[in-house]
């Protein structure tokens, strides 16, 4: 007998997928314990989008200097965009970390990229500075079209403890585009192992709360550790989950397990943009105040 939070839970489910002028989009923050598969929560949406959306445009932000996520998907599901400019290389882990020398291409800024990019498939981004995802979501909001957002480690986008310039932009990111995303129509799907380590007004603006094993519970919201702490996890059957949306919450599980791609264990270096000035995120901002 199905229970009355796996019920919750797949509403919530629904709530996530459903797509809609009225509903909008939302703003997912998956949170979990090293190897709970918080991104296998992600391809599992990105696969989801793909089938079920595929006239509507993904993009997929990686981290540097670790291995590429993305991999765990079938090839023909994503391609690889850099800034013209920006120096990058593809490494082997598998191979001392040799170069390899994989297709790229290259955009001059966010309307090149947007035109570029392809639907139906993950259009992974480098911008060299991950920073630079704060702008580009803005910049997707005045697109008028469905876009997917999938942020792997959100807390080194919109990390927390920081001051000065940095805190005001994060702030003005927070409550100044983050939450009205869901009218304009995107779908913002994050992750990371703790929200300690994302700014809290980040946090906060979190519509839909995704807890896997091991995840810490946040105080704002109504599901409590205890509750977590009793999640089950499976390498075989997947892992339990606590959902919340709303003020309610429900049980589900992520049956979908992606395994690392043995055979491309690759990761990316870039160099040559943070600091420079050249591509300043919330550059708008600043030069309207």
């Amino acid at each position: 007998m199905v229970s009355k939070q796996e019920i919750l839970g797949n509403e919530i489910l629904k709530r996530i997928h459903i797509h809609n002028r009225n509903d909008g989009g939302v703003y997912t923050l998956t949170t979990g314990a090293q190897g709970s598969a918080k991104t296998s929560v992600l391809l599992s949406f990105t696969d989801y989008t793909i089938l079920n959306h595929s006239d509507e445009k993904i993009f997929w932000s990686e981290c540097y200097e670790a291995p590429l996520q993305i991999f765990k998907l079938e090839e023909n599901k994503y391609k690889f965009f850099a800034f013209k400019d920006l120096p990058i290389k593809f490494r082997d882990r598998n191979n001392k970390l040799e170069p390899l020398n994989l297709p790229v291409i290259r955009f001059n800024d966010f309307q090149d990229l947007y035109d570029k990019a392809e639907t139906g498939i993950a259009n992974v981004i480098f911008f060299g500075n991950r920073l630079i995802w704060m702008d580009f979501i803005r910049f997707l909001r005045n697109t008028g079209e469905w876009s997917h957002v999938f942020i792997d480690e959100f807390a080194e986008v919109c990390p927390a403890y920081q001051s000065g310039n940095m805190w005001k932009n994060i702030g003005l990111f927070a409550n100044s585009i983050l939450k009205d995303i869901r009218k304009c129509m995107i779908n913002l799907h994050t992750n990371t192992q703790t929200a300690i380590g994302i700014d809290d007004r980040i946090v906060k603006q979190a519509m839909i709360n995704i807890y896997l094993p091991g995840a810490i519970a946040i105080k704002s919201r109504r599901v409590k550790q205890k509750a977590i702490d009793n999640l089950k996890s499976s390498s075989k059957y997947g892992n339990e989950a606590y959902i919340e949306y709303s003020g309610k919450f429900g049980v589900t599980i992520f049956e979908d397990i992606y395994l690392p791609n043995t055979d491309k264990h690759i990761d990316i270096i870039c160099n040559g943009i943070e600091g420079e000035g050249k591509y300043n995120y919330f550059s708008s901002f600043q030069d309207s105040n």
